[in-house]
């Protein structure tokens, strides 16, 4: 009887260390992880912008090409209706480096234990989740309507439908524009094809920089749709037969 209450007992305090180990490794691994996200005054980060907007006309689809320098600044900080602390982003624009910065939004951005945020343009965004794994999903836009429609070039769309946030590499050496970040963290956000619509969004994430990269299709198109289908309906590529929506390459340029 002693020797199984003993055994009992060895069991019992094995099983509390290995709990609480656990407990001890996670919490400096979520706090190494918030330098993917991070929020500081003062710090900025400049992009260059590529974007092709699609416009369905009677005259048939026009692609407007453009490129934009956007500076975002980290300008002060406030709290929300629950105390929570937010941090003010800034969004400056410009076409080149000859014309003066514009400020465009001012946006938000807060991080907890747990949860990395954003909101732009009054869409909130669950961008990051803590601690972060290889297998980390998660719902990304878990505040907004997958319904909710936009105007793009005056056509009604809905980006955000079958969107899936995971995490694709973390800790990963990654050649971004003309730096070499020594970790980096890809999340696919969005990747769902069907015959008439295309969602694509992908970031990158850079430890003590913050986003570094992104790329996002929201694309329609009816050219499958036609009686008889082309013959090319399911190989053409997303880009030509695009008949609304856009295709968006942010990449990082600078940085303090």
């Amino acid at each position: 009887m002693l020797r199984i209450i003993a055994l009992f007992l060895f069991f019992s305090l094995f099983i509390n260390a290995c709990g609480e180990r656990q407990t001890e490794e996670r919490e400096p691994l979520a706090a190494e992880q918030y330098a993917y996200f991070p929020l500081e005054i003062g710090k900025y980060i400049v992009y260059q912008v590529d974007s092709i907007i699609y416009d369905f006309a009677p005259g048939g689809i026009t692609r407007d090409s453009s490129r934009t320098l956007v500076r975002e600044v980290v300008s002060d900080t406030l709290r929300d209706q629950t105390g929570q602390l937010l941090f003010t982003i800034e969004r400056h624009e410009r076409m080149s480096d000859a014309e003066p910065w514009r400020l465009k939004s001012i946006n938000t951005a807060a991080r907890t234990a747990t949860q990395a945020v954003r909101t732009e343009d009054n869409f909130r965004f669950l961008k990051l989740v803590f601690p972060l794994s290889r297998r980390s999903v998660w719902d990304g836009n878990i505040w907004i309507d997958k319904n909710r429609e936009i105007e793009i070039a005056g056509e009604r769309m809905r980006p955000f439908i079958n969107w899936r946030y995971e995490v694709d590499s973390i800790d990963i050496q990654a050649i971004v524009g003309p730096f070499v970040f020594d970790s980096t963290l890809l999340v696919t956000e969005a990747d769902d094809t069907n015959i008439i619509e295309r969602r694509l969004s992908r970031v990158r994430y850079a430890k003590n920089v913050g986003m570094v990269w992104r790329e996002q299709w929201i694309l329609d198109s009816q050219y499958c749709n036609q009686v008889p289908p082309p013959a090319d309906c399911e190989t053409r590529p997303w880009e030509l037969k695009a008949e609304k929506g856009y295709i968006l390459r942010q990449e990082i340029l600078e940085f303090n």
